[in-house]
């Protein structure tokens, strides 16, 4: 696994874990994209992050293009409808 990799997952989870905090992640493999489910005590939510949605950003721009999306609102407005982020913003989808 190349260190870019890896470095995106981590900020993914990061922004994750600020915007989610009562809730547990939980990665799932996918050849296409980074899957995390979230598990809380009331509600639970599902994000696909498509690999070409972040093929350009380093890592640390990650953070600012997922709130210009608004990837956690959409989530919290879907509950636990998946969400898709691709290139071009947040539709939904299918695990």
């Amino acid at each position: 696994m190349s260190e870019y990799v890896s470095e995106i997952r981590d900020v993914i989870q990061l922004f994750l874990q600020r915007e989610f905090p009562d809730c547990s992640i939980q990665e799932e493999n996918n050849t296409d994209s980074y899957c995390f489910r979230l598990s809380g005590e009331s509600q639970s939510y599902f994000v696909r992050v498509m690999y070409t949605a972040i093929e350009n950003p380093e890592p640390h721009e990650l953070i600012s293009q997922f709130e210009r999306l608004a990837v956690a609102d959409t989530m919290r407005g879907l509950g636990d409808f998946p969400v898709v982020v691709t290139e071009y913003g947040c539709i939904f989808g299918s695990p």
